[in-house]
């Protein structure tokens, strides 16, 4: 069970807010991830059983669902802030609540964020990021050391409902946030809440094989055949400084015919090697670089992140650079101290 437990207050608070509300719009980050995609909708399942019809939940996310999640029940029902801009403005007016989940802040959503921040209605922010902007929110239910977002939310919905409003179709949205936020339990489960919340969800009857299917073996050839460029093309190891990087042009991009999504969990095959033990991964965007980091062992990557603006967890990371990608690159060089140092150039370490 979570440990840490919550303000029974801030819990009856929000119970009472759920009940009251005739319009609740749930938002999550741009490029989502599993955790982002797996919470909302998650959330919206419960709120939905919770409220009954006289409530209407809507999902939005800033540039829809990624196409590796389509298959969570209730994905089709997502808005996206990118194809549909004036419906997104309209249910931000028209809401009574709104709650955000997996962002510790407004401007983790891009072109919606004036949106949530000019809203009049209460808000509520679920998390496990660092430093959530408190002056954004109502009530916060955050907690970094818990391994993901939809852990959060399955034992924040049994602090307001017990399990009445959890079944298998639920219980799937919510252990595929677990499962990829933890790198499928390899990292940010070191708490036994983490296991205990997989046992939970596991017992409603979920196929986790066929999760993880659903989200590994996905690959089209076009980007199989990218991640071998990426591998054997672009990974620069640096053995002394531990550390590994991959940087991705707009050019080497449009050559495969990938994009962010196609580089989901890329960057973790930097951390594959024994010795390295700090990866990142730049990728060249129209007006910026995202930038993400990953680290095993002692390595803190969310400090790094913080010095370009971003942040995240001790061991996964991230940033958004507005900088040009040349730029970008030096500046992470620099922080990564891998600046002037030439990187491997054979496979002997």
């Amino acid at each position: 069970m979570y440990e840490k437990g919550f303000d029974n207050q801030q819990v009856a608070r929000f119970k009472q807010w759920v009940a009251e509300a005739g319009k609740i719009v749930l938002y999550s980050h741009t490029n989502a991830d599993g955790d982002a995609c797996g919470s909302i909708l998650g959330l919206a399942r419960m709120l939905e059983s919770a409220t009954g019809e006289g409530c209407k939940v809507t999902k939005v996310l800033p540039n829809g669902c990624p196409r590796n999640f389509v298959w969570l029940p209730g994905a089709v029902d997502i808005l996206s802030g990118e194809k549909e801009r004036e419906r997104c403005r309209k249910v931000a007016e028209e809401a009574e609540l709104i709650v955000c989940v997996d962002l510790n802040g407004a401007s983790r959503t891009d072109m919606l964020c004036e949106d949530i921040r000019e809203a009049k209605c209460r808000k509520v922010l679920i998390d496990h990021h660092h430093n959530p902007v408190e002056e954004e929110f109502d009530i916060i239910f955050s907690d970094p050391k818990i391994s993901s977002t939809c852990e959060l939310v399955l034992w924040l919905s049994e602090a307001l409902w017990g399990e009445d409003y959890m079944d298998c179709e639920t219980a799937t949205c919510l252990y595929t946030g677990l499962s990829t936020d933890t790198g499928g339990f390899a990292f940010s489960c070191e708490q036994p809440s983490c296991f205990e919340a997989a046992a939970k969800l596991v017992k409603y009857c979920i196929n986790a094989a066929d999760i993880h299917n659903k989200i590994i073996n996905t690959f089209s050839v076009d980007r199989m055949q990218f991640y071998g460029f990426a591998l054997s093309e672009r990974m620069r190891v640096y053995p002394k400084q531990r550390v590994a990087l991959m940087a991705f042009s707009l050019e080497d991009q449009r050559r495969f015919g990938v994009g962010g999504e196609d580089m989901e969990g890329l960057v973790n095959y930097t951390l594959m090697m024994r010795e390295m033990e700090v990866g990142a991964l730049l990728r060249e965007e129209q007006d910026r670089t995202k930038v993400s980091f990953r680290a095993k062992y002692n390595v803190d990557v969310n400090v790094i992140a913080k010095e370009l603006g971003g942040g995240g967890h001790t061991k996964a990371a991230g940033a958004t650079c507005y900088m040009t990608f040349e730029d970008t690159l030096k500046a992470v060089e620099r922080l990564l101290g891998i600046e002037g140092v030439e990187p491997l150039k054979n496979s002997r370490l």
